[in-house]
């Protein structure tokens, strides 16, 4: 008797150690990545945030850029952690531009040669200091080529097609849409969102990837359009 209630005993201890164990594992791998996700989610949201307000003025630009950019990966079959990768990438595209100043960013007259290598120089910059951060270098490349276009008419290194990486063509059409959309200091209208949309597939296979293009078309026919709107409200 004595010999199985000890028996009992060991095995309950066992259990109970298991149980801690898969409590512990699930804790390191599962709870806490997720917790730091949100950290690092609300610290890259922070940082893009004081960014576009030395940029424009307003607070916002990112974010929809961001969601736009993840609508229109997820259609294009993008998941896991690439698809953190681009959002990443999305809120974070213009970083470069803390180190532009802000008189050349929010001047409303055209910008003089040395100023427009300036403005394009937040390409490099930006790809250098994501580059420099663990967790977001893997984000550089589509940072540095997110004004490449698909003819090689782009900045900085003047990639052509399939040459341009896939999230920096993505972001090429995500975040003109939504430039061409909003108050910036280069045209003070916001342009017609439907124009907008006619002007992106217009440059279909010229300045952006078709296959973008289309998957671009296809989130503003399940109503993306009245959502981005609704937030730009907000």
């Amino acid at each position: 008797m004595l010999l199985e209630l000890l028996d009992s005993g060991v095995a309950a201890v066992s259990i109970a150690a298991l149980s801690m164990s898969g409590a512990s594992i699930y804790v390191s791998r599962v709870v806490l990545p997720a917790k730091m996700k949100r950290a690092y989610f609300k610290s890259i949201t922070a940082l893009a945030a004081a960014v576009e307000t030395k940029d424009s003025g307003t607070v916002g630009h990112a974010r929809r850029i961001a969601e736009l950019t993840v609508a229109v990966a997820r259609i294009l079959g993008i998941n896991g952690r690439e698809l953190e990768r681009i959002e990443y990438a999305a809120l974070l595209r213009d970083i470069g531009k803390a180190s532009i100043p802000q008189a050349v960013l929010a001047k409303t007259t055209p910008l003089t040669e040395e100023e427009w290598k300036m403005v394009q120089s937040h390409t490099l910059l930006g790809a250098d200091m994501v580059a420099s951060v663990p967790f977001l270098s893997d984000t550089a490349d589509y940072v540095r080529h997110h004004h490449e276009c698909w003819d090689g008419s782009g900045y900085p290194d003047k990639l052509k097609g399939e040459e341009i990486p896939f999230g920096s063509r993505i972001l090429a059409v995500t975040s003109d849409y939504d430039a061409m959309t909003s108050q910036r200091p280069y045209h003070a209208e916001p342009m017609d969102p439907y124009r907008a949309l006619e002007e992106i597939r217009a440059s279909a296979g010229i300045k952006y990837d078709p296959a973008v293009v289309e998957a671009f078309l296809d989130v503003f026919g399940e109503g993306f359009v009245l959502v981005s709107e609704l937030a730009r409200v907000a």
